[in-house]
């Protein structure tokens, strides 16, 4: 089975904004660490952290993509932006961060380890993501015709 360079592209980008969620994660252990935090408000901080980390180096992923393939569009990002934000909304919304954490509270319950914990807890997470948001590029493309 051959990937497509826009899939390949697609999902590297992905995989960069994941790499934002897991700095964003980091910092929220590494600020945990400074200080006291009760352990049921650390998943909500957690989801935090993954949220501005990884909003913000897919939008950086995206953009310098797009602008070294191609002069740099705003409507050509806006047109992107329309598709892939409600699909990814949907899928990190009802499946990433309901993963993180609950699969973060589940770990800290029984093993005590944050940094295991948020780290097991996203490449579950991310998994489930990647899937989900795949399978809507493919539908997208073979259905509606439309290339994000």
């Amino acid at each position: 089975m051959k990937i497509s360079k826009g899939t390949f592209n697609f999902n590297k980008e992905i995989l960069f904004g994941e790499l934002g969620t897991l700095i964003g994660i980091q910092f929220v252990n590494l600020f945990s660490s400074f200080f006291y935090f009760p352990v049921k408000l650390i998943p909500h901080l957690v989801v935090l952290g993954a949220i501005v980390g990884g909003s913000l180096f897919w939008l950086l992923a995206r953009i310098y993509d797009r602008s070294r393939k191609e002069k740099y569009s705003e409507k050509k990002f806006l047109y992107d932006v329309k598709y892939f934000t409600p699909a990814s909304a949907f899928f990190t919304f009802a499946f990433y961060y309901p993963t993180l954490f609950f699969a973060t509270r589940y770990f800290l319950a029984h093993h005590r380890q944050l940094e295991f914990s948020t780290i097991i807890s996203q490449i579950i997470a991310f998994g489930l993501f990647l899937i989900g948001i795949n399978f809507y590029r493919y539908v997208l493309i073979k259905v509606f015709k439309k290339e994000i």
